[in-house]
C-alpha cells in the first residue's frame, strides 16, 4: 500500500512577497532587493495570483533588451497566466507541474483562489533531505540497538 502524500499547504511559505498588478517594473526590482527574493507573486484586487515575476525575467525580458525600465509595469513582462497548486495537492502531484510546467516557483491558492502560500524547489528538496536524514538516523540506530544488545 502506497503512503499518502504530503499535503503541499504543509510545506508553503506563508509570508509571499507580492505586487499589485500594474505595479511599474522599477518598484518590482526595488521590492525585491528590500525583501531579499528572487520573484514576485503579482495578483489582482481580489488577492488572486495572475503572474509571477522573477529577477531573471527582468534581466532577460526588460534590461537585456535595453528597454526603458521606468516605463514598464510587471505585467508586461511576467510570466502569465500563472500556474498554481491548490493547498490540498499532494507535494508529488505539485513537483510533478513543476517538473511538467519548467517552473521552480508555485503559488499556492485556496479553495477561492486567493494565494495561500508559495512552495519554491528549494522548498520540497529541504523537507525531503529532513526525511532522508530520519530515515538514515533510524537505521543507525537501529543497527547500534542490535550491536548493544547481541555482542
Amino acid at each position: 500500500m502506497r503512503a499518502r502524500s504530503m499535503r503541499i499547504a504543509d510545506l508553503a511559505v506563508l509570508d509571499v512577497a507580492t505586487i499589485p498588478s500594474g505595479t511599474s517594473l522599477l518598484d518590482c526590482a526595488k521590492n525585491m532587493r528590500q525583501r531579499h527574493v528572487g520573484s514576485l507573486v503579482v495578483i489582482n484586487d481580489n488577492h488572486h495570483p495572475i503572474g509571477m515575476l522573477t529577477d531573471r525575467d527582468i534581466t532577460i525580458e526588460a534590461v537585456a533588451l535595453e528597454k526603458d525600465i521606468k516605463a514598464l509595469k510587471a505585467d508586461d513582462i511576467m510570466a502569465a497566466p500563472v500556474i498554481t497548486a491548490s493547498k490540498n495537492d499532494g507535494v508529488i502531484d505539485a513537483l510533478a507541474k513543476m517538473r511538467e510546467q519548467g517552473i521552480r516557483r508555485l503559488p499556492v491558492v485556496n479553495e477561492d483562489g486567493t494565494l495561500f502560500g508559495i512552495v519554491t524547489a528549494a522548498n520540497i528538496v529541504e523537507e525531503i533531505s529532513v526525511l532522508l536524514d530520519s530515515v538514515v538516523r533510524s537505521v543507525k540506530s537501529s543497527k547500534t540497538r542490535e550491536i548493544a544488545e547481541r555482542p
